[in-house]
């Protein structure tokens, strides 16, 4: 067995571990919905219904995390999977779906009950990978059948605990027929806000509710550039503040740093949403890659994560024809590179008060970027409150470990900073 598959089946079983520590990975789920209801939930009326942005097209309410013993523990009074009118990268519509959980618990702060739009990480490129399918069975399989855990529903159930309404979306692509533009800042904010808008018609928080954003990894992207947009995009919204955790601030750097270690997978995600966005560039890139990175793109188009660890550890530059990484040879096109360095986060800088947490040895989003986005965001007038963390390398030889620890060690400091900017 080459050693990049060893070190990717060991990747894969830490993980599937980590699964059965957060219960079972079982796929018996109370209140399913049959393949064919899912797929009309899924699947967008032809044409749109004219609308704007943030309209609801359609909802279903359902019981989070199913029969699941851990559903208890979701202290949500109801659950309703939304799908809502958003805008691509060029401003047409587009239709996207999440979730909104409404809160048994009172909420004991000052004014209205507050809303968070909660922005997932990374969890894959395929429609079984969607948030809102996470939320509704808890543990699901991908595609190839293998058990995907949901870690970013303890950030969801921290909310719901202390009174605060919360909106999750799909992101473009990911449910909904499409590729997910994953990591490109501007269809992952219209996604957010949209949600927000859509929570807030829906009448889950008032129009005047004070709003937060808060996201992970891909999830600290889409709350940067949420961040960046909202009053421009969305002025109507009574944003509070975003915490924007470990963000891919500088995509091309982000995803050369996972190359050939456990995320290696996530390249394609990118790929696919890229030659989505901007199809211009197809053939451009094809002609990049050699058969491998050929079935590469095919195969990451509907990848979920979990799998995406039985294939880590292979450097692209095995998948190019001249035998460079994926990235690098993006960047040697100059259009393909403008297009890379528009997905970067900096500016506009937030209006907004913002958290941006790091983690020093972060093996994947690289901690140099977020000292970049930081000093952009400030040099810009931005309101940027820094949560810092200094672990130890966890696992360096699994290359995602670092990344991780963030996301539980996080969740205390970006809770309590939403409060306080809820109660100001």
């Amino acid at each position: 067995m080459k050693r990049h598959r060893f070190r990717a089946v060991t990747a894969a079983a830490v993980t599937l571990a980590a699964v059965a520590m957060f219960g079972s990975a079982g796929q018996v789920v109370a209140e399913p919905l049959t393949a064919a209801a899912a797929a009309d939930f899924y699947l967008p009326p032809h044409p749109l219904p004219a609308g704007n942005s943030g309209d609801l097209i359609r909802s279903e309410p359902f019981r989070p995390l199913g029969a699941s013993p851990l559903a208890a523990l979701v202290p949500a009074a109801s659950a309703t999977r939304i799908m809502y009118l958003s805008s691509d990268t060029v401003g047409a519509p587009v239709a996207v779906t999440g979730t909104i959980l409404e809160p048994t618990a009172a909420w004991p702060g000052s004014g209205p009950r507050p809303l968070v739009s909660y922005t997932y990480g990374t969890i894959g490129a395929g429609d079984n990978c969607a948030p809102s399918k996470l939320i509704a069975d808890g543990i699901t399989t991908d595609g190839a059948g293998t058990p995907m855990p949901n870690l970013y529903i303890l950030d969801v159930v921290s909310l719901l605990a202390r009174g605060i309404t919360v909106v999750v979306t799909d992101y473009e692509g990911l449910g909904t027929p499409g590729a997910h533009t994953y990591l490109q800042p501007v269809p992952e904010a219209h996604a957010v806000l949209d949600a927000t808008r859509a929570a807030i018609r829906f009448g889950a928080a008032t129009p005047r509710a004070p709003v937060g954003i808060w996201g992970y990894s891909q999830g600290g992207s889409a709350a940067g550039g949420a961040a960046q947009l909202a009053h421009s995009y969305a002025p109507e919204l009574n944003l509070a503040g975003t915490v924007v955790g470990a963000p891919p601030a500088n995509v091309a750097s982000t995803l050369s740093n996972v190359d050939g270690k456990a995320l290696t997978d996530v390249i394609g995600f990118f790929l696919n949403g890229l030659l989505a966005s901007h199809p211009e560039f197809t053939e451009a890139v094809t002609t990049m890659l050699n058969s491998d990175g050929i079935d590469f793109l095919h195969r990451t188009a509907t990848e979920c994560d979990v799998n995406a660890l039985f294939h880590a550890y292979q450097p692209t530059s095995s998948l190019t024809v001249r035998g460079r990484p994926i990235i690098d040879e993006l960047q040697a096109h100059p259009a393909i590179r403008a297009v890379l360095d528009s997905f970067n986060l900096g500016t506009p800088a937030p209006a907004d008060p913002v958290l941006l947490a790091r983690n020093v040895n972060d093996d994947v989003t690289p901690a140099a970027d977020t000292y970049d986005l930081e000093n952009a965001w400030r040099g810009a007038g931005a309101d940027v409150t820094v949560a810092h963390l200094d672990t130890p390398p966890l696992l360096p030889q699994l290359g995602a470990a670092g990344h991780g620890v963030g996301l539980l060690l996080d969740n205390p400091t970006a809770v309590q900073w939403l409060i306080d900017r809820f109660n100001h």
